[in-house]
């Protein structure tokens, strides 16, 4: 049971760490930025960036829209 909540926390520390590079990547970039792109630059897999913007779209942190089969991010304004 402690062993298990202790793998939670140290999960949700590396979750807000890559909710912030997130945030900073956005934040830096004047346009839009594809999941594939924020991938990239992270150094993180698509389906871990598309999971964390996903959850930062819903505490309204960051705007995400499709384009075609892409989805776009962007810094909530």
């Amino acid at each position: 049971m402690i062993k298990s909540k202790i793998n939670r926390t140290v999960n949700r520390k590396k979750e807000d760490k890559l909710e912030g590079e997130i945030i900073k990547n956005l934040a830096s970039s004047i346009n839009p930025k594809s999941t594939q792109e924020l991938a990239d630059e992270v150094n993180r897999p698509w389906h871990s960036i598309q999971t964390r913007c996903l959850r930062l779209q819903l505490n309204n942190k960051i705007t995400g829209f499709r384009v075609g089969r892409i989805n776009l991010w962007q810094i909530k304004k």
